[in-house]
């Protein structure tokens, strides 16, 4: 298959298929492999040419699961001159500059995760030096610098384990709630509905930190910058400020 013309991603597709002795079922479970789904029936429409516009993700996926280079798929999809521009360094890459504002979401195999804005930025980065070192041809740089983009989105989950996002009118807001759900043994969804009665609109409009009212309870704050932290129960923080007779 050396030299083969390929015309049409769903063609591109098939040859590497066959070229690696899979079935379609071999394709899909690989496919399951990397955390994504995709069915035998759109496969077959993909490779027969009845389905001739597939999406991003789609087409990111058979590019891992595959193994496909990006020349080939450029070409495939007619648009093998955007790759030689690239090469040639007359094309730059541009990612949306509203990355955050677009509806992403990770399949792993145990759940869909949605990300936040931050983690969609650092995915853009990732996605920008990916795409670099691919078409520089230096496969070391990318490695390198993956080991510190793993630190930064372990970092981020970490931060944003016990972050609670709450959006009304327009405004957003985020509440850090770890003293919750560490120290009194909280559930966060629990704590999530009871969030959702305040005045979302008002509190963004607030740039003190006041008590809030959170289940049964009122909760001393700290505000910074779109974040409320939670401290501890007032009860709580007033105790060394009390008298005991």
């Amino acid at each position: 298959m050396e030299g083969m013309k390929v015309t049409g991603f769903g063609q591109l597709i098939l040859m590497k298929r066959k070229s690696k002795g899979w079935s379609l079922a071999k394709l899909v479970s690989v496919v399951e492999e990397y955390g994504h789904q995709i069915s035998e029936s759109y496969l077959n429409r993909l490779e027969n040419g009845k389905r001739t516009e597939p999406s991003l993700s789609i087409v990111m996926i058979l590019i891992e699961a595959l193994g496909l280079s990006l020349k080939e798929v450029f070409e495939s999809l007619d648009m093998g001159y955007i790759y030689d521009k690239a090469i040639r360094g007359d094309m730059s890459l541009v990612l949306p500059s509203d990355l955050d504002k677009i509806d992403i979401a990770v399949a792993t195999k145990r759940d869909n995760i949605s990300l936040s804005d931050e983690q969609k930025q650092l995915i853009g980065k990732v996605v920008i030096d990916l795409y670099e070192s691919t078409l520089s041809g230096d496969s070391n740089h990318f490695k390198n610098e993956a080991v510190g983009y793993v630190l930064s989105l372990g970092e981020l989950l970490e931060k944003e384990l016990h972050l609670i996002e709450l959006e009304d009118q327009g405004f957003k807001l985020f509440f850090g709630v770890r003293v919750m759900v560490e120290k009194y043994n909280l559930l966060k969804d629990d704590i999530k509905a009871s969030l959702e009665h305040l005045d979302i609109k008002a509190l963004s409009n607030t740039v003190m930190s006041i008590p809030i009212p959170i289940l049964n309870e009122y909760w001393t704050t700290v505000r910074e910058d779109d974040q409320i932290i939670i401290i501890d129960k007032l009860s709580e923080t007033l105790k060394p400020y009390i008298k005991i007779y």
